[in-house]
């Protein structure tokens, strides 16, 4: 049989074994549910990132089909629908830039630049004519196919990386700053 000491010796071993078993049981099932949520939350991120490059895909794919009149000079084809169909191509370039917070600061760069030379496109058009939209089509025809291979080259790139969040995270920020210092200058 045990001493009263063994005993007590025996019992208040086991309960701090257990106190302890139990804060380092805790702090594991913390420090696990942290990592479950660090996951869900980068999980989302990328969810948002790649539903905003889906846009910007949609986009470049609507500018890579052209048509050749009977001169043979040639046109992209969302100038063929009419002006309906450029605007509608022009608002959706203009959705794809409102999730502009979920892209990579050099391809929202070169997506301001298509959207400016889009809406400059869409001031010159004349509200009665469909030809006018083709001609200028024409016109800006080399300038369109620079840029969306530019804004190709960009996504692409991006999408090798999409997952470096750090890297993403680090670009923002530099955006940020680069347009604080250009509204300064122009003061």
């Amino acid at each position: 049989m045990l001493s009263p000491e063994s005993l007590n010796l025996l019992l208040t071993s086991t309960v701090i074994a257990g106190i302890l078993s139990a804060i380092v049981s805790a702090i594991v099932s913390i420090k696990l549910k942290d990592q479950d949520y660090r996951h869900e939350y980068f999980k989302k991120i990328l969810d948002k990132r790649l539903e905003a490059y889906h846009f910007i895909e949609t986009q470049i794919a609507g500018m890579k089909s052209s048509v050749l009149d009977e001169n043979a000079r040639a046109y992209h084809l969302i100038f063929a629908y009419g002006k309906d169909k450029f605007y509608e191509y022009q608002h959706n370039l203009f959705v794809a830039l409102s999730y502009s917070m979920w892209i990579n600061d050099r391809t929202v760069v070169h997506m301001e630049k298509l959207d400016e030379l889009f809406f400059n496109i869409s001031r010159r058009i004349d509200e009665t004519d469909d030809n006018t939209l083709i001609i200028l089509g024409k016109d800006y025809y080399r300038e369109i196919s620079d840029l969306r291979q530019t804004l190709e080259g960009a996504v692409r790139n991006d999408l090798l990386n999409l997952h470096d969040l750090n890297k993403f995270r680090k670009s923002v920020g530099q955006r940020r700053r680069e347009r604080v210092i250009q509204m300064e200058r122009r003061r």
